[in-house]
């Protein structure tokens, strides 16, 4: 820390720091350095985006010089001249770039050489994030551009994009929470111009999408999630090991395909998959017998199982994961599952991943094991409330 005061660090260095920190960012996110200009004459562009399944995220970075004046009102000039009217055209200038593109071949933060197709994507989210000099005055700036075409971009001091992302972790999470902002700026502002970034994200996680914007929701914003949450972010960095072990130039499609599955899941979806995981780790540390967690999606058409390993059958574990994500996808109907198997090695525990996709082709055989010997819970089916969606 004392260090980083030092030889303070450029907003680009820190938003890299920051999605490289991050698996989904890590995996799907691109320097737009990388994409071919097609164009008769070179055109600006956005810093960064990311490309995935239905969600394009573009992102610009301005950063004030830090001997440059810090008056209030020059800020302000500065804000709405500089990062706001050459943040928005450089985000059109890549939105339209990548729409003449049917498939692109990029380098991920993994070093991984990814194809990607950015079609018109089902969400799409374009932020402009500047930062000025520490010690600046206070100063008033737009928190969001609306173009006449309809077009929204979110407009955010550095250290809001930071404690956003602190909170909301996939891309779908952050689509919702974006989407929020969104909506709750077009309709409130201008009084939302006077409410922190704490205030809104504590009114999303409060789930109050009626009520005006109000500092009294700030205190919200001080939780930072519980075990489950912590316990979440563990096994995904053990899939993030997966990938970043892979030495070959393209990437593993498997771990990329379960990233993609994780990625998209909704927010109480998540929280749904968080609470099996953290019961599943619960009955690996004291090596209790539980039958598998399940969770399906049928939004996504993806289903998740989590398996919890006793010591006396670790060796296995790997068979056993894969008969009962087969039968867990065949008899849901699923077409694709991905398997989660948890066993302890010593004072560690293990992950494994593996994923499957395909038709569910008629299985009289597998249909009698599951009738003789059912090795799942019964089944239940509870609504998650799609917002933003």
């Amino acid at each position: 820390m004392k260090a980083s005061v030092r030889n303070p660090t450029s907003l680009l260095h820190d938003h890299a720091a920051q999605q490289h920190a991050n698996v989904f960012m890590r995996a799907f996110s691109y320097p737009a350095s990388q994409l071919p200009i097609n164009f008769e004459k070179d055109v600006e562009l956005a810093d960064r985006v990311v490309l995935m399944d239905g969600i394009l995220f573009i992102f610009e970075l301005c950063e004030r010089a830090q001997t440059a004046a810090s008056k209030s009102g020059d800020l302000e000039k500065w804000v709405s001249g500089h990062v706001v009217r050459k943040g928005v055209k450089r985000i059109q200038n890549t939105r339209e770039l990548l729409g003449a593109y049917a498939g692109l071949s990029l380098v991920n933060h993994f070093g991984h050489r990814v194809m990607v197709s950015p079609k018109e994507p089902d969400s799409f989210v374009s932020m402009i994030i500047y930062r000025v000099p520490e010690k600046s005055r206070a100063f008033r700036a737009a928190r969001f551009k609306k173009g006449r075409s309809g077009g929204f971009v979110h407009v955010l001091r550095d250290a809001d994009y930071f404690e956003i992302c602190e909170h909301f972790v996939t891309p779908a999470e952050l689509v919702d929470y974006f989407s929020f902002r969104r909506d709750i700026l077009l309709n409130w502002d201008p009084p939302s111009t006077a409410v922190s970034e704490s205030a809104l994200i504590g009114q999303y996680l409060l789930e109050d999408f009626s009520s005006p914007p109000d500092p009294r929701f700030e205190g919200e914003a001080l939780s930072r999630g519980g075990p489950a949450a912590c316990e979440f972010s563990f096994v995904l960095e053990t899939l993030a090991s997966s990938i970043a072990a892979h030495e070959g130039e393209y990437a593993d499609s498997d771990c990329y395909e379960i990233l993609s599955e994780l990625a998209l899941l909704g927010r109480y979806e998540l929280r749904a998959l968080k609470l099996e995981l953290h019961l599943a780790l619960e009955a690996v540390r004291t090596d209790s017998f539980e039958l598998p967690y399940r969770i399906a999606s049928g939004r996504t058409g993806c289903g998740f199982l989590i398996l919890p390993v006793t010591t006396e059958f670790h060796d296995r574990a790997l068979s056993a994961l894969h008969s009962l994500s087969v039968a867990s996808k065949h008899e849901l109907d699923l077409e694709r599952q991905v398997g989660i198997g948890m066993a302890k090695s010593g004072e560690f525990v293990d992950v494994e991943w593996l994923f499957l996709q395909g038709s569910n082709p008629p299985n009289p055989a597998l249909d009698d094991r599951l009738a003789l010997s059912y090795p799942f819970r019964r089944a239940s089916e509870q609504r998650l409330r799609p917002i933003f969606t």
